[in-house]
């Protein structure tokens, strides 16, 4: 079992990185059940929620993670619609390897009231 294997199995666990242009470089399976659509649909697209890339840049610009960070992400509902669900996010800074450039963000969150079922 790879890495992205053990990402896309995590009960609760939404995975996403983002180059420094806030485009999709990865995201696990529970990131793009939770939007939507599918990986191929999100990988290599930039984010379009403003809030969260504005969050993306004041982290890569501080150069500091930014921890246990309660925000709200838009998700469709089964009659088509959208809802805003609070969730709890960590934001980290992707960097090149063998180099402290910054190349981009990790984030990783949970739902802050889990779905059950």
């Amino acid at each position: 079992m790879s890495v992205a294997d053990v990402l896309d199995r995590q009960d609760g666990v939404y995975w996403v990185v983002k180059d420094a242009n806030s485009v999709f470089l990865w995201v696990n399976q529970n990131f793009a059940d939770l939007v939507g659509m599918t990986k191929e649909e999100l990988i290599g697209h930039q984010d379009s929620r403003a809030e969260h890339v504005a969050h993306d840049k004041m982290v890569m610009a501080s150069g500091k993670p930014l921890l246990n960070f309660h925000e709200t992400i838009a998700v469709p509902t089964l009659d088509g619609g959208m809802v805003n669900v609070d969730i709890v996010t960590q934001k980290g800074l992707l960097r090149a390897l063998g180099s402290e450039t910054i190349i981009g963000i990790t984030v990783c969150f949970s739902l802050k009231d889990p779905i059950n079922g």
